[in-house]
């Protein structure tokens, strides 16, 4: 079984989601409602209730808590089934004292159903939502050996993650697989077929796709994103085994063999996604600028340089572009308000970058500061001397 958790700032928004599959005239796309402690399901009560239970923590934005309990293809679950390990679920959750709706869809080849809970209980506490998605995934595979379900991997076990909801429906009604598919795929051969970071860089290419990898001032990488096409996926929303930390294993990557290699990908990947002459470092590279940043530094000032991690503003783990990867496959419709996200992180401008340590501007900025030492100095001279003038009788 495999849950999907999406919270949400907009209860009303998931609940006509689901009411507008309970009504529809098609049968491949009606929802059967299981289970409601709602007085009644017309709009306006619901808004009543709403508004009642929601007063005991008018504070609290996100309150809609909704995930699907996704079954496998071949299971045969009935409605009684389905409803019992659905309020099993919300109970494991703490949802036990909370208003809910509990849907089944049969808009998909497998069985599942939706669960809509506000998270606000009735005895006006609030359901946490610290690590949702971990206790979900552990609570799925309780129930998966309680009720006899077919079992799934766990998120942390799995090396590949699943495809979601809007990728099996795209899927099936194109029958072409989606791009984070295709990469799925493609660097998944990749891996099996090299030895080294260069073969790696060298196999994918070849394949369209060009790799980004985030790579501090000091040469040292932290992270990979995999851009094909126009799309751009950091390594975690591919699976475990695309994530830096495990390709470099695999790779047998060293910082000073591989850095020339990486450093040149990097500046191709570059190249083929721009974003503006001045989001990039005009196409310096790594070694480059390395290099005339020592060559500025004051001797003194090199060793520090060496062993600074401080990270070059122009190298970010995004560096411009927008991979807004997360936990939540799906919103289920207006299951939540759109929020201003920040735009990519392209790091902040470092002003002692291009040859300055902080020692360095600290040392400037003073030299441009009137000494307040000589102010006090010549206020206590003036002092003395018309002391001393009224002691001569001047």
């Amino acid at each position: 079984m495999i849950t999907k958790v999406s919270i949400g700032t907009s209860f009303m928004g998931a609940l006509n989601y689901n009411l507008k599959k309970l009504y529809s005239k098609d049968e491949s796309q009606k929802a059967e409602l299981l289970a409601t402690n709602f007085v009644s399901i017309k709009q306006q009560s619901i808004k009543n209730e709403l508004k009642m239970i929601q007063s005991l923590n008018p504070r609290l934005k996100r309150n809609t808590f909704h995930t699907s309990l996704n079954f496998g293809k071949d299971e045969s679950i009935s409605n009684e089934k389905m409803l019992t390990i659905a309020e099993d679920y919300m109970k494991k959750m703490g949802f036990d004292n909370n208003a809910y709706f509990i849907f089944r869809h049969h808009d998909t080849g497998h069985p599942h159903c939706h669960i809509l809970a506000l998270r606000n209980r009735f005895d006006s506490t609030v359901v946490s939502d610290s690590k949702n998605y971990q206790r979900s995934d552990k609570i799925a595979r309780e129930l998966e050996l309680k009720y006899g379900l077919e079992q799934v991997k766990s998120s942390l076990e799995s090396q590949v993650k699943a495809p979601n909801k809007d990728e099996i429906e795209m899927s099936l009604r194109t029958g072409k697989a989606s791009k984070r598919m295709v990469l799925q795929e493609l660097v998944g051969k990749a891996l099996r077929e090299s030895n080294s970071v260069p073969s790696f860089i060298k196999n994918l290419e070849g394949k369209g796709i060009n790799l980004l990898f985030n790579q501090a001032s000091t040469g040292r990488v932290s992270g990979i994103s995999y851009c094909y096409g126009g799309f751009v996926a950091k390594g975690q929303a591919l699976g475990n085994q695309f994530k830096w930390g495990q390709v470099s294993k695999k790779l047998h990557y060293e910082q000073a063999k591989d850095l020339q290699s990486i450093d040149e990908a990097n500046h191709r990947t570059r190249a083929a996604y721009p974003k503006g002459e001045n989001d990039y470092s005009a196409g310096k590279s790594t070694v480059d600028r390395m290099s005339n940043r020592a060559a500025k530094l004051p001797e003194s000032n090199l060793e520090e340089s060496k062993n600074s991690s401080r990270s070059n503003p122009f190298e970010s783990t995004n560096a411009g572009f927008e991979t807004r990867s997360t936990n939540r496959e799906t919103d289920f419709g207006n299951d939540r308000e759109p929020e201003n996200l920040p735009s990519s992180d392209q790091g902040s401008t470092n002003s002692f970058f291009h040859g300055h340590s902080a020692i360095d501007s600290l040392g400037e900025l003073l030299a441009a500061v009137p000494s307040t030492g000589n102010v006090e100095d010549d206020s206590k001279r003036k002092k003395k001397k018309k002391s001393e003038d009224r002691g001569l009788g001047r």
